[in-house]
């Protein structure tokens, strides 16, 4: 499709600024210059307007769990972005305050000077009330863009149960919107590349450590070594994974391992913070199986789970995880936002029946969210994947779905657990606070699954899983082996190497 009218939504009114001095592009959470529908957009309003274009990225130090890890993630991209920007001819105005409060109302003023404002329509976080906020108080017309997925949001339908319903919509639409490879380098017209300066000393550094170190943000959560943000160290890590972790993908992704050794593709920081796009990520893929078009689609196959976009397994099992698991989150929460917020918005009637026949089952053991956080429980799988996010802020997929089943055991209520897995998840996590980070806990209490036999204590017929069952399931000497490399969570909290 490219750009079209299924991504884009207004926010408000008001007309356009006949004299405004640019078109703004607010950058909230597609962070990249290129592969973005929002960009796109705002590139072809500067057109149409005979206006300059400024891409306005902003960060403040008061977010929700900010920390000096996500802060140096997502300021590695915007230094990767003022150099991209340089390259392509664009005004890049990158701004990070320094204490709280420092940028209050500058991103109003910008957008006064503006003929309109584009911005990034992501359904989760801050973000959309965000948006929502500028567009109440300024006079010129907020258009935001969705560029979360490979078909537009808009056009999956109301929101579903289970991934099996979304799958078919998914691969009916997906020839249709599957875009026509871009250019290496994205041509910028010439009155949009005109260069304007910004009202405000720009942001740059050459001692990043130093400057998020001197920035009041948690230090207990220090950035994780090896793992920087940023457009180009996305396609580092997604050309590493389709030469050396896809193969083998379909029947072994599941299997606990550290990233190097395991297939798990390690993209999903890159994703949450839009420092490369799905439709690149989808595209890379592919493209290993040869010069691919919508035509090799094997339409026999549509809403199957496997065989749909290509004969090679490993292919289809990858896709099926990047597009309808990760779509099943995101459509999710754009029609349900505000259901996130509790379980009793958020969970299916089966599950909140089952929990709360069970809420007063005894806990075999109980926990503190303080004894979770330091990875202090009797179950050493739990306590290393505890360890794996603290160090590295991921965990093993397969893990991170047992790490969230054995917190609803632990805790005194569902409510307690949801509100522990959240702050952890959401604290440590490089791609947390994401619509798949919601959706993944609260499938952990029932959300996109059925009931399952026989009922159990706590859990009632929410699906149960175990440490004894993963040992019985797969070999995890490798895993606890990975883990023992990591700094403890002690160490990591203090910034220490092992």
């Amino acid at each position: 499709m490219g750009y079209n009218q299924a991504r884009l939504r207004r926010l408000n009114d008001a007309r356009a600024a006949t004299r405004g001095d640019y078109v703004l592009y607010w950058m909230q959470i597609y962070r990249r210059l290129e592969r973005n529908h929002a960009l796109d957009y705002a590139l072809r309003c500067a057109v149409e307007l005979g206006r300059p274009l400024v891409v306005y990225e902003g960060l403040r130090v008061d977010y929700p769990w900010a920390s000096r890890r996500l802060h140096r993630f997502v300021l590695e991209g915007m230094q990767a972005n003022a150099a991209r920007a340089e390259d392509l001819g664009l005004s890049y105005w990158p701004f990070v305050e320094t204490e709280k409060g420092q940028g209050r109302g500058l991103l109003r003023r910008l957008s006064e000077r503006a003929a309109l404002v584009v911005t990034d329509d992501f359904p989760c976080f801050i973000v959309p009330p965000q948006a929502e906020a500028l567009a109440r108080k300024v006079e010129v017309p907020v258009f935001a863009v969705d560029s979360n997925s490979v078909v537009p949001l808009s056009l999956l339908g109301p929101p579903v149960s289970a991934a099996a319903h979304l799958r078919p919509r998914i691969h009916k639409a997906f020839a249709e919107a599957w875009p026509h490879r871009a250019a290496a380098k994205p041509r910028i017209p010439g009155v949009a590349a005109k260069r304007v300066i910004p009202p405000f000393d720009a942001w740059k550094t050459r001692d990043l450590a130093a400057f998020v170190e001197a920035l009041p943000l948690d230090a207990s959560v220090p950035p994780v070594p090896g793992t920087p943000g940023g457009t180009p160290a996305a396609r580092t890590r997604l050309r590493t994974f389709v030469k050396k972790r896809l193969r083998g993908y379909a029947e072994e992704r599941s299997e606990p391992r550290s990233l190097d050794e395991g297939h798990a593709s390690g993209l999903s920081p890159y994703l949450h913070f839009g420092h490369i796009s799905i439709e690149e990520v989808v595209e890379a893929v592919l493209a290993t199986t040869g010069k691919w078009t919508p035509e090799e689609l094997r339409v026999h196959n549509r809403g199957k789970r496997a065989g749909f976009f290509c004969d090679d397994p490993d292919v289809n099992s990858f896709l099926d995880e990047a597009l309808t698991w990760r779509d099943v989150g995101f459509q999710w929460h754009w029609t349900r936002r505000a259901d996130a917020a509790s379980l009793e918005r958020a969970l299916p009637p089966w599950a909140l029946a089952t929990l709360g026949a069970h809420a007063g089952d005894r806990r075999p053991w109980l926990y503190t969210a303080e004894e979770l956080e330091s990875g202090l429980t009797h179950d050493p799988l739990w306590n290393a994947a505890q360890r794996e996010l603290v160090a590295t802020g991921t965990i093993h997929n397969y893990v991170r779905m047992l790490w969230g089943k054995k917190v609803l055991e632990w805790s005194a209520s569902p409510a307690e657990a949801y509100r522990t897995l959240e702050h952890l998840n959401n604290k440590y996590a490089l791609d947390g606070r994401d619509p798949n980070s919601y959706t993944g806990i609260l499938w952990c209490f029932g959300l996109f699954d059925r009931p399952w036999a026989p009922e159990r204590k706590v859990f009632g017929s929410v699906r149960y899983m175990s440490s004894d069952n993963a040992a019985r399931k797969f070999d995890l000497k490798p895993y606890y082996a990975y883990v023992e490399r990591l700094p403890t969570i002690a160490e990591a909290r203090a910034g220490r190497a092992a």
